[in-house]
């Protein structure tokens, strides 16, 4: 296999209207459009899409805004495969019997992916206290992504890495996807060696490991099944983390594992 024919998929998208940086937001013809052009300039063959209405307004909204945009994408023969990222609504709280079936529904619209919002929309991550969520998706192998400034909730890069250790512990079928969002996490490499060791269900995005030979190390440590290629578009050029994939020290197989092999996986071993 040569590098020509390494697919990927995109586990980081965002769309829809960002309510602080116009420069960031993505329109759903303009998301159609990207997505389409990606598959052809890079072999992007599909994509998990966050939606920017569910982060700064309403989780419940912007839900319903990406079921509706994934049921016009997937039926548009131009567009790859796209599966959404939900967001955690407030009837989730009420309880596990409640949680699954929307769980369902929202599988049966698409989505193949909960995003935990613990700072920004004030509830917690611990595994004690959260644990009725933890055990449907659990019980489901649905995958949980969340963003290490999720998590430093103080701003001051105190990340509490125990408790994801702890979460990913408790609840070992369910996939944690560690998103690095806009941090430079050079800073985190001891920390990021030590839970895939110590972990078999630890995932980490790949859109910000730009530093020499990171990508590689942490590969070469844990194997290249603990990472996940994202653009973390359009927050980042598109070119700039399909490049660091095509152009790391690894074997062939090792970058399929990385553009799209492992977070296909993921995706396929959910069970609901």
């Amino acid at each position: 296999m040569s590098d020509s024919f390494i697919e990927f998929f995109d586990s980081n998208f965002w769309m829809g209207e960002h309510n602080i940086s116009n420069k960031h937001t993505v329109s759903d013809i303009s998301s159609l459009d990207e997505i389409s052009g990606r598959t052809a300039k890079y072999n992007i063959n599909g994509a998990l899409i966050n939606h920017f209405n569910g982060y700064f307004c309403s989780a419940e909204a912007g839900n319903d805004m990406l079921s509706d945009f994934l049921e016009k994408a997937n039926s548009s023969s131009a567009a790859a495969a796209c599966y959404g990222v939900l967001f955690v609504e407030f009837e989730y709280f009420k309880g596990p019997e409640i949680f699954h079936e929307h769980l369902k529904k929202r599988y049966q619209q698409g989505f193949r992916a909960i995003r935990l919002l613990p700072k920004s929309h004030k509830y917690p991550f611990e595994a004690t206290l959260l644990k009725h969520i933890y055990e449907v998706l659990n019980s489901c192998r649905f995958p949980v992504i969340i963003n290490l400034e999720e998590l430093d909730i103080t701003g001051d890069k105190y990340i509490e890495w125990m408790k994801i250790l702890h979460v990913a512990a408790s609840f070992p079928e369910m996939p944690v996807i560690i998103d690095g969002g806009s941090s430079k996490e050079i800073m985190f490499n001891s920390y990021i060696y030590l839970l895939i060791k110590n972990s078999s269900n630890i995932y980490f995005n790949t859109h910000n490991l730009f530093s020499l030979g990171q990508i590689e190390n942490i590969a070469g440590f844990g194997g290249s099944d603990r990472l996940i290629f994202d653009s973390f578009y359009p927050f980042y050029e598109t070119f700039l983390s399909v490049d660091r994939i095509l152009e790391a020290d690894l074997e062939e197989k090792d970058k399929q594992n990385i553009a799209s092999a492992n977070i296909k996986n993921i995706m396929n071993n959910i069970k609901i």
